[in-house]
C-alpha cells in the first residue's frame, strides 16, 4: 500500500510512504517518527486524505498531540449533533479495559481469549463462551438525556417516528439497562451514577442486532453463533440518525465506545476488570497489559482496510513478547505503520528490510539505507553484531572497498544500455577487503566479514554475497568464462570453512575488478577531452607504449589498468570537502561513449544478476 504523507511538524514537504503490511519507523529521539504519524492520523481525522482506511491509533504512553488532537475532533462532533464514528480512533489506556473484555466475550479464537486461556485466567462453556471474565464499571443516566427520550414520546404522540427511542442505540440502550441495572426501567428518571457488574457470557444476551445494517436477504434473521466469534443479525431493517449513522465494526464496539465516550453513560476511569478466581488485570504485568491491550485493538478493529498507527507498541514488553507483536503484526489483514527504539524489534526476523524506515528531521531517508540502520543500532548497542544483525535480512549483499563504488558501477552500467532496475534487490556495503601489500591474503577483510555473518543468533536471510574486491596490486587469476571471479584453491578453501547455519544456502562469490579500481573505469578518451585534461592520462611516456586512451576504445589494456587515476578523476566527480558528487558524476558519465566503457562493467553487471 501506497500513501501519500501530508507535511508534519519538522519536514514540510508532501512524502510517499510504501507500506507492505507492516512499516517500522525507526530513528534518533526527535527524528519526527511520531511527526508522521500524527500526520497521518490528523490528514484521516480531518477527512482531508486516506478516507477508504479505518484508522485505529494508539500509543504506550499519554501522547498529548493525539489525545489534544482527538478531543477537539470529538468536540466538534458533538456539537454538530453527530456520535462517535470509528473510522478514525485514538485510544489511550483508558480505553483498555473496556477492549480487552469486549474482545474475550466476543472473539472466541481471539488473541486475547488465547492468551487468557493459555494462562488459565478463563474458563470456557462447550460453546467456548468466556464463563469467568466480568467488567465492574459506574453507570449514569443523566437528566439530559431522560429530556431528550421525553421529548421524543411527545412527538412520537404527534405522529413523528424519527425520534431518539426509535434508532438502533436507544433500543440497544435499552435493553442494556433491563439486562445489567433495572427490568423495569423506562428512562423517566435520572440513574444516578452507580456500579454494575457485566460479565462476558451475559453480554451475549444483550441485543446488538439494530445496530447492525441490514445487507439484502438478511431481513428477519437470527442471532447466530460459528467457532470464532459470536455474530449478531439484523432482525429488522435499521434506520440511523444523528448519534448513530456509521457502524463500521461489531456492534458490541459501536456501542460502548459510544457509550464510553466523554463518560455518557460509562464512565471509563472507574472500570475494573476481572478474570477467573477474581485476578485482576491490574494485577497482570506492564508488558503483560499492554500485549492485551494491543491484542485487543487487533481482535477488534483489524479488517483489510484498517491501518493501525502504533507509537512504540513494544515498549514495555519482554523481547519475548516482542516476538509476539511482530509475528502479530505482519499476519493482520490490514497494515499498520509502527514506531521503535529497541533493538530486538529492528532485528525481529519478521522486519525485513523494506518493512524498516528510516527518518531524520521528519523525512522518510531511503539514501544509503544500510549504512544508515547500521549506524542508527550502534546507537542502540555497542554489540558488533548489531551490523551483522541488519546484514542478515538482505537476501543480496554487495561488499565493496566503497559505497560510492557501487554507485559509480551502476551508473556505468546503466550507461553501456544494461537494465539497472534488475540490480535494485542487491545491497551493497562498504567493508574493506584489508589488502596492502602481496604478503597479505586477498580480500581477507570481506573473508573475515562473511564469518561474523555466519554467527548471527537471529534467522539469516541472505543467499547471495558479492564480494567485489578493488585489485590494486594484486596478482590475480580471473575466471575465463565470466571475466570477474576470482580463481584459486586457497580463495575456495576459505570461503568453504564458514559455516553458515544448518539448511542455509548462502553462496558468496569472490569477484575482483581487472582495473586498479572502479575510477579507472571512468578512463574516457572523449570525456576527459571535453574536460580538457586528455593529456593528464595520454603522457609522453604512455604514448610510446603504445596503450594510450583514444576515441570509441575502452582502453582494455595492462597499463590503463593499472593507471592511479584517481588524482585526474577525483577532481571531475567529487565536491571539495564533501565527497562524491552525484551530479557531477553523472555529468561526466553522459559524456561517455557506450562504446568508451570496458566489456568489466557488462561482465560485472552479467555475472551479478544471473545469479540473483
Amino acid at each position: 500500500m501506497e500513501l501519500t504523507l501530508g507535511p508534519n511538524l519538522i519536514h514540510k514537504q508532501p512524502q510517499t510512504l510504501q507500506v507492505n503490511k507492516v512499516a517500522t519507523l525507526i530513528g534518533e529521539n526527535g527524528s519526527g517518527k511520531s511527526s508522521i504519524l500524527q500526520s497521518v492520523f490528523e490528514q484521516r481525522l480531518n477527512k482531508s486524505a486516506h478516507n477508504h482506511l479505518n484508522v485505529v491509533c494508539f500509543s504506550s504512553g499519554q501522547n498529548e498531540n493525539y489525545s489534544e488532537k482527538f478531543s477537539t475532533y470529538l468536540k466538534r462532533e458533538r456539537q454538530a449533533g453527530r456520535g462517535l464514528g470509528l473510522e478514525c480512533m485514538y485510544f489511550d489506556k483508558s480505553w483498555s479495559k473496556l477492549l480487552i473484555f469486549l474482545s474475550t466475550a466476543t472473539k472466541r479464537k481471539g488473541k486475547v481469549r488465547s492468551f487468557l486461556y493459555e494462562r488459565g485466567y478463563v474458563s470456557e462453556s462447550k460453546e467456548r463462551d468466556d464463563k469467568t471474565t466480568f467488567l465492574k464499571c459506574a453507570f449514569k443516566v443523566d437528566k439530559n438525556y431522560i429530556n431528550r427520550v421525553e421529548d421524543a414520546r411527545k412527538r412520537e404522540e404527534n405522529g413523528d417516528i424519527d425520534t431518539l427511542v426509535n434508532t438502533p442505540y436507544f433500543k440497544i440502550l435499552d435493553s442494556f439497562v433491563s439486562k445489567f441495572v433495572s427490568e423495569d426501567y423506562a428512562f423517566e428518571q435520572p440513574i444516578k451514577k452507580q456500579n454494575i457488574e457485566i460479565r462476558a457470557n451475559q453480554l451475549l444476551k444483550i441485543s446488538f442486532d439494530s445496530l447492525r445494517p441490514v445487507k439484502a436477504g438478511e431481513e428477519n434473521s437470527k442471532v447466530t453463533r460459528n467457532e470464532d466469534h459470536i455474530e449478531i443479525v439484523a432482525e429488522m431493517p435499521v434506520t440511523y440518525d444523528s448519534q448513530e449513522n456509521n457502524v463500521v465494526f461489531d456492534p458490541e464496539v459501536s456501542f460502548f465506545t459510544q457509550a464510553a465516550d466523554n463518560d455518557y453513560f460509562i464512565d471509563k476511569s472507574d472500570y475494573k476488570l476481572f478474570f477467573k478466581n477474581g485476578i485482576e488485570l491490574d494485577q497482570f504485568s506492564d508488558g503483560e497489559y499492554q500485549l492485551l491491550f494491543l491484542y485487543a485493538l487487533i481482535d477488534l478493529f483489524d479488517a483489510p482496510n484498517t491501518l493501525f498507527l502504533l507509537d512504540e507498541a513494544d515498549s514495555h514488553l519482554h523481547y519475548k513478547n516482542v516476538e509476539k507483536l511482530w509475528t502479530l503484526l505482519h499476519s493482520i489483514k490490514g497494515h499498520a505503520i509502527t514506531t521503535t527504539h529497541l533493538l530486538d524489534s529492528i532485528s525481529a526476523k519478521e522486519n525485513r528490510i523494506e518493512h524498516l524506515k528510516v527518518i531524520e528531521k521528519g523525512r522518510i531517508n531511503e539514501d544509503n539505507k544500510i549504512k544508515q540502520l547500521i549506524s542508527r543500532l550502534s546507537v542502540l548497542s555497542r554489540a558488533k553484531s548489531v551490523e551483522f544483525e541488519v546484514c542478515g535480512k538482505l537476501p543480496n549483499i554487495a561488499l565493496l572497498d566503497d559505497y560510492n563504488d557501487w554507485i559509480i558501477f551502476t551508473k556505468l552500467a546503466a550507461r553501456a544500455g544494461h537494465d539497472i532496475e534488475r540490480l535494485s534487490v542487491v545491497h551493497a556495503m562498504k567493508k574493506s577487503s584489508s589488502y596492502a601489500s602481496s604478503t597479505e591474503t586477498f580480500a581477507k577483510g570481506k573473508i573475515e566479514w562473511l564469518h561474523g555473518l555466519s554467527k548471527i543468533e537471529s534467522q539469516l536471510v541472505t543467499t547471495q554475497i558479492f564480494m567485489i574486491c578493488d585489485r590494486d596490486e594484486a596478482a590475480l587469476d580471473w575466471n575465463v568464462a565470466n571475466g570477474v571471479q576470482v580463481n584459486g584453491q586457497i580463495y575456495r578453501d576459505l570461503l568453504n570453512a564458514i559455516n553458515w547455519p544448518q539448511g542455509m544456502r548462502v553462496r558468496p562469490h569472490l569477484l575482483a575488478w581487472k582495473r586498479r579500481e572502479i575510477k579507472n573505469y571512468l578512463l574516457s578518451h572523449t570525456a576527459l577531452s571535453r574536460h580538457e585534461v586528455i593529456d593528464q592520462i595520454n603522457t609522453a611516456e604512455l604514448l610510446r607504449a603504445p596503450f594510450y586512451l583514444q576515441p570509441n576504445n575502452p582502453g582494455d589494456n595492462d597499463d590503463i589498468c593499472r593507471l592511479n587515476a584517481k588524482g585526474v578523476i577525483d577532481p571531475l566527480i567529487n565536491t571539495e570537502g564533501v565527497g562524491l558528487a552525484i551530479e557531477k558524476l553523472q555529468a561526466y558519465i553522459d559524456l561517455i561513449p557506450p562504446d568508451e566503457i570496458s566489456e568489466d562493467i557488462t561482465n560485472m553487471y552479467n555475472f551479478i544478476i544471473g545469479k540473483l
